[in-house]
């Protein structure tokens, strides 16, 4: 489950709709509890499942929760240190995977390997291979892995000859900025409530220029104005998660970061949580993580928010930078509530410096990629990628994360898959890819990655199968967990109509027709699945590797288990898994990997 590096302020924003790996984002047919009436549409229930066809039946019955588990067992042990990427745990379960790779007979599509040629041959008078290099099952590129972070905020206010010079403190009076190396110097701004409403006749920008400057905007909402529900059916526009259409707007008209502004919290509440706790719970390992985080060098920052940079900022920050214009943070927001006009500003002779320095070293990113070719001469031509992440969180100290659900059963998915279509006598029309992804967990770089440098020129792939997580059975707890930030229905009616222990949330986005698929290759399985098509907008409960190829906007389909309390905790263990549910859902994955790569 990936957790995308942000700035203090973004974490806080999305705390309510954001969690290590979970499924993406409700359309509006799914986004709200379902209605008794409607849930049937999405509910599917199979009496008495049916035997596969002979085409796929083969593969099939490879599948088994016995070799789900066994599999699972080695992935998930102490041995492989929790998979952190770029560590040895995780190329030795990259070695493994291959290994399987390769006793089923899948094409290796990864690196070419390059032929030895030693000195003894050399002086022997042998020459040099003429033979081109062979594929590998490794895609290996380079992660900058960024170790430690430092960041300053200070602020010169010039008054005739004089100057003052404030410097502010982390977390005591601003967020952490964002460790990208840079120094950034420029004016400050403060621009209300950072809105602009046509509706309202209300723009906060109407008599100001922010671009290339810094600037202070409230992140509470005007009462004069009605608050308006985000376009993607989410939070609403002024809601904490509601921040983020906000941030985006403003970010479009060019400022060089966003400072925000709270002006009904307490700094003393703020400086409180920056205290340590007075104890640790019995049950939780004592743990001090280092600062750590993965990108994939030169790549582009992905979020609309990390550039310009959203740093949230105190009370006391506040005033302090607005005295240089003679206001304080109160008057400044009470004359736009009275007026319920803007009242924006320049604040005269004030800059502020935003710098953040960080140290760096490049270790090695390894995705494992293999092939079945397609048998139809035209179709080959088009590929489906069935892909799970392999890695985890790591070690920290004596306490090793293994990882058995997220996402070491996703990828004993990936690893049935290849089997069961190895297996099989006859070979769908359309060539599979099967990958194993490496640092999902720090912000889905391996997966990125493959979509940026495909294995071959000219790769066009039609579907994208994602596993992650698919092996705890839902209960009353992780239902209710369910409802509330997914849109799965919680009326007793819909309890009452499924059973928790056999059920699976499929994920898909919406107008593919991949629920239809689901649908139909449930028959042979008999999960209880609860069809969920996500859109592309709005932000969701979480990511998953399906982000990397909804971008290139390739449909694409994830089944999802329950979210536990062992999310990314040393307690996602073997004996906590259900090999049954595995072995269904990896069926079920076969049967729509077929159809779609057979049709």
């Amino acid at each position: 489950m990936k957790k995308p590096f942000l700035t203090v302020f973004i974490a806080v924003a999305l705390v309510l709709s954001v969690a290590a790996q979970t499924a993406p984002a409700p359309s509006a047919a799914a986004g709200s509890q379902a209605k008794a009436e409607d849930f049937t549409k999405l509910l599917v229930k199979v009496a008495q499942p049916e035997v596969p066809p002979a085409d796929i039946k083969a593969g099939f019955d490879t599948i088994s929760a016995k070799s789900s588990l066994a599999m699972l067992t080695f992935i998930a042990s102490d041995l492989l240190e929790g998979r952190e990427a770029g560590t040895r745990g995780y190329q030795l379960a990259a070695e493994y995977a291959a290994s399987l790779f390769g006793l089923w007979g899948l094409t290796p599509i990864g690196d070419q390997a390059p032929r030895p040629f030693t000195m003894a041959q050399y002086l022997s008078g042998a020459t040099m291979p003429t033979r081109p290099a062979e594929k590998t099952y490794w895609q290996e590129f380079p992660l900058m892995e960024t170790l430690e972070t430092s960041s300053r905020m200070a602020l010169e206010v010039k008054n005739g000859p004089a100057a003052l010079n404030r410097e502010f403190q982390t977390g005591a009076d601003y967020s952490s900025i964002s460790p990208t190396g840079d120094v950034l110097t420029a004016p400050v701004v403060f621009a209300g409530y950072g809105l602009a409403d046509k509706d309202a006749k209300y723009d906060d920008f109407a008599n100001i220029d922010v671009k290339g400057k810094i600037v202070m905007v409230l992140s509470s909402s005007p009462s004069f104005i009605s608050v308006k529900p985000h376009p993607a059916g989410a939070a609403p526009a002024m809601s904490m998660g509601g921040m983020v259409p906000k941030i985006e707007a403003l970010s479009k008209r060019g400022p060089a970061a966003i400072l925000t502004v709270n002006p009904a919290g307490r700094d003393m509440d703020r400086f409180k949580s920056l205290l340590s706790p007075k104890s640790i719970p019995d049950e939780a390992p004592i743990i001090h993580k280092p600062y750590h985080r993965m990108s994939l060098p030169g790549a582009a920052v992905p979020l609309p928010w990390d550039k310009p940079a959203v740093i949230q900022i105190s009370n006391r920050t506040a005033d302090a930078i607005l005295a240089a214009a003679g206001r304080t943070l109160e008057a400044a927001k009470k004359k736009i509530d009275d007026a319920k006009k803007p009242a924006s500003f320049d604040i005269p002779g004030a800059t502020l410096t935003l710098a953040s320095t960080l140290k760096t070293q490049m270790v090695r990113g390894i995705n494992v990629l293999a092939t079945i070719e397609g048998s139809d001469p035209v179709l080959k031509g088009e590929t489906v990628v069935i892909g799970a992440h392999l890695d985890h969180v790591g070690k920290y100290e004596d306490y090793i994360f293994n990882g058995a659900d997220d996402n070491g059963s996703g990828s004993v998915g990936v690893l049935n898959l290849a089997r069961a279509f190895a297996a099989n006598p006859r070979k769908p029309k359309r060539t599979i890819i099967f990958a194993l992804w490496t640092a999902e967990e720090k912000g889905l770089l391996g997966s990125e990655y493959f979509v940026k440098n495909p294995p071959f020129p000219g790769l066009k792939i039609v579907d994208y199968l994602n596993f992650d997580m698919m092996s705890r059975t839902y209960d009353e707890k992780s239902l209710a967990f369910a409802a509330r930030t997914m849109g799965v229905p919680s009326s007793p009616e819909f309890l009452k109509a499924i059973t928790p222990t056999n059920f699976m949330l499929i994920n898909f986005n919406d107008g593919s027709g991949l629920g239809d698929v689901a649908r139909d290759a449930d028959r042979y399985v008999g999960l209880d699945l609860y069809l969920r098509p996500a859109k592309a907008s709005g932000l969701s409960f979480g990511d998953s590797d399906q982000s990397s190829f909804s971008a290139l906007k390739i449909p694409w389909l994830w089944p999802f288990s329950a979210v536990t309390q062992d999310l990314h905790q040393t307690s996602d263990s073997v004996d906590k898994v259900s090999g049954e549910l595995m072995e269904k859902t990896s069926k079920l994955m076969y049967g729509i990997a077929w159809t779609i790569a057979d049709k």
